[in-house]
């Protein structure tokens, strides 16, 4: 974003972020940038209602025309329903709060930036949200089906390249973008409103002084709507910047899950080939010794003397050691490519890459892998205690909800300050399973509680936390249908709960 004059008036500026590799699209996407940026030119200065009008009729007119032909191009190549369902509803409330914008700003007598830049600042929002979310994904699936993919296979290419967390946060964007242009439009509609009651006001001051404090009583309480609507506003701007934020940091954990599967599946290989070769080669050593000790068997039948520099060789380099050690060294490599061989299945199951759709996963065998995962973290803290009753598989995303354990075991062993206890436990009620985290750390303090779950909240030093483990935890256990409970004492620990329903319930 950049200003096009001293004033403070937004213009949209082009980067490479925003191409969608389709060249239709982002032929069409420059031409709306450089409507918005004629737009916000204007902005600045007092002008024409006959200006205005034609830039906003020719704004609104290539808005209708893009959409149609994204919306020709989801038709053309058979895109996913359910995505053409949400990005048609998108353009269909784009394009009526343009249109009534324009019929506000072309009543108005004043058409200066004080009624424009609002409906400027709003149009770069959401252009801004709408490529980079529902159009990315758009040309993902396209760009698949041009290379050849099924329908399937598209459509999972662009889910993945948007993942299942992200698409709910994008929904909720944009919800909310639906919402900011109402609240956009009545600003609008307030300051027109305003403009006409001044206008009042001036005509009645001349009639009558009784009606001119009433006119301003009037005006003082519009005034005091505009201020509770411009609160509105900054509440709306706030949560989409927490939106935009859980968004980016759901990716980054989507990213690191996909690194560890890809680095596990690397290590696997030449493990595999290098524990084989160990073994192959304890075979031909003990067949070397068997060799060895028939020559010694030999040699013990004969006069010592017949072989002195075999006997001076075996002395010098401690042959009875070697024939004691070789084997323990054998045994003590394939101990530790053993080791090696379960830390990398811990890091597949943990990242569960390739089990992106829902499916039935063994909830404590994912937790037992995130523990082992986050070792290094929590060995040096707590001793971990488990008390597992044998859970029923569960209907779940288990990447996701790994992601969940690992953030709430990271907390307890980071509530730890010297040493000390977590306890896993698990258990079953009705259709719903329960697996909770307690530690025996500082707490959580009575006034922090109702907060805990909150986007950026945190009580740990700057650079030590984001706020954002709990509050994408609490996330992904509501897309389960599931709930997380608390239960904490000041210098005695806290308790976290996860329910989780055994089945989903199937959505008519």
């Amino acid at each position: 974003m950049n200003t096009v004059t001293e004033e403070k008036f937004e213009t949209f500026i082009w980067d490479n972020k925003f191409n969608t590799d389709v060249d239709v699209v982002d032929t069409q996407h420059h031409k709306l940038v450089d409507l918005i940026n004629r737009l916000g030119a204007i902005s600045a200065h007092q002008t024409s209602t006959g200006e205005l009008g034609d830039i906003l009729t020719e704004l609104a007119n290539y808005t209708v025309y893009h959409f149609d032909t994204e919306e020709q191009l989801m038709r053309q190549y058979g895109v996913d329903a359910a995505h053409q369902g949400t990005h048609i509803k998108a353009h269909r409330q784009f394009t009526d709060q343009v249109m009534v914008a324009a019929k506000i700003l072309l009543g108005s007598t004043d058409v200066s930036g004080q009624l424009v830049a609002p409906l400027l600042k709003y149009l770069t929002n959401w252009l801004v949200q709408h490529i980079l979310g529902s159009d990315k994904r758009l040309t993902q699936e396209i760009l698949a089906l041009q290379a050849g993919a099924s329908h399937d296979e598209a459509t999972r290419k662009a889910n993945a390249f948007m993942t299942q967390a992200a698409n709910v946060l994008l929904e909720a964007l944009n919800e909310m973008y639906s919402k900011l242009g109402d609240k956009t439009l009545e600003v609008m509609q307030k300051n027109q409103e305003l403009e006409a009651e001044h206008g009042a006001l001036r005509v009645l001051n001349e009639q009558l002084e009784e009606r001119v404090k009433q006119r301003t009583a009037a005006v003082e309480q519009a005034n005091q709507q505009l201020l509770a609507n411009n609160g509105e506003l900054k509440q709306l701007n706030e949560k989409l910047e927490s939106a935009h934020t859980q968004l980016l940091q759901s990716e980054k954990m989507a990213s690191i899950g996909q690194l560890a599967a890809g680095v596990a599946h690397e290590i696997n290989n030449p493990v595999g080939f290098v524990n084989s070769n160990l073994g192959t080669l304890g075979k031909y050593i003990a067949s070397m010794f068997k060799v060895l000790a028939a020559y010694e068997s030999e040699e013990a039948n004969t006069d010592a003397k017949v072989f002195p520099k075999v006997e001076l060789t075996k002395k010098n380099v401690d042959f009875p050691y070697l024939v004691e050690d070789i084997p323990s060294l054998l045994k003590e490599s394939q101990d530790g490519l053993a080791r090696v061989t379960r830390i990398v299945q811990d890091l597949k199951d943990f990242s569960h890459v390739d089990e992106a759709n829902w499916q039935h996963a063994n909830l404590e065998q994912g937790m037992d892998s995130t523990l082992n995962v986050v070792s290094n973290e929590i060995k040096y803290k707590a001793e971990i205690v488990k008390e597992y009753s044998g859970l029923p598989e569960v209907e779940c995303m288990p990447s996701q909800i790994n992601q969940v354990f690992m953030n709430l075991l990271v907390n307890a062993a980071q509530a730890i300050e010297k040493k000390g206890t977590i306890t896993v436990r698990t258990g079953t009620s009705g259709d719903e399973v329960w697996l909770e985290v307690g530690d025996t750390g500082k707490g959580i303090d009575p006034e922090h509680i109702n907060r805990i779950f909150d986007p950026f909240f945190t009580t740990k030093p700057v650079g030590k936390g984001t706020g954002l483990g709990l509050s994408l935890s609490y996330g992904i256990i509501q897309k389960h249908n599931g709930r997380i409970e608390v239960n904490s004492e000041v210098g005695k620990g806290s308790t976290f709960r996860v329910w989780l329903p055994v089945r989903q319930v199937q959505q008519g």
